[in-house]
């Protein structure tokens, strides 16, 4: 008798997850489009549910605060973006293919990042939220490891190296808003590209 019910009940707790499951996932993709469409400062409850199908009470269910949704959603759509950007790199590229193909990759997700750097700097709850996520995921270091394989990765420090190039091109990104000769902040790119290739590719060339 116990092994029937238990039996029944195994199938019924795993329909229940994969409905919870879906149902977050719903509001994670509703947040998102709604950071993208309107903004972070135009993003309500009440436009997050419309959009994923939900109810308010669904919503405060698995996410009791806001903050939590919008911490949930930053974290899963940093994890895709760096995700994308392993896919984009070949193996075995050199410095300048790399940091090009990163230049790229921060444009376009720059306005959404530049949305909740904003937020981040206004709300205490939600920058205490977000350094908590950060510190049982991966994306909290911030010195990403990809992709692998690329003359990056001969260098002493292929992480630290990331991180560098990752900062510069999100100041870089800021930069263009705000200068009058938009070919300044190609220049410049093109500056940090070749001195960081000295560092690190000249070296294997003499090694070799």
């Amino acid at each position: 008798m116990t092994n029937t019910i238990s039996d029944v009940a195994k199938p019924a707790r795993r329909a229940q997850h994969a409905r919870s499951s879906a149902a977050r996932h719903a509001l994670i993709d509703a947040t998102l489009a709604c950071l993208a469409e309107v903004g972070l400062a135009r993003t309500s409850i009440s436009e997050i549910c419309q959009r994923a199908g939900l109810s308010r009470g669904a919503l405060l269910h698995h996410f009791p605060h806001k903050n939590e949704l919008l911490v949930a959603s930053y974290v899963t759509w940093i994890d895709s973006k760096l995700s994308t950007l392993e896919q984009r790199i070949e193996a075995g590229a050199n410095v300048r293919d790399e940091v090009s193909t990163w230049r790229a990759q921060v444009r376009e997700t720059f306005p959404m990042s530049q949305e909740f750097y904003w937020a981040l700097r206004n709300d205490a709850d939600l920058r205490e939220r977000f350094n908590a996520a950060l510190l049982s995921h991966s994306i909290g270091a911030d010195m990403t490891g990809l992709p692998a394989q690329t003359h990056i990765d001969e260098s002493p420090q292929p992480a630290l190296t990331r991180y560098v190039i990752a900062c510069f091109l999100r100041g870089l990104c800021l930069q263009e808003l705000f200068v009058h000769d938009p070919s300044i902040p190609d220049q410049a790119f093109e500056h940090f590209t070749a001195m960081l290739s000295a560092y690190i590719e000249h070296p294997l060339v003499q090694q070799a």
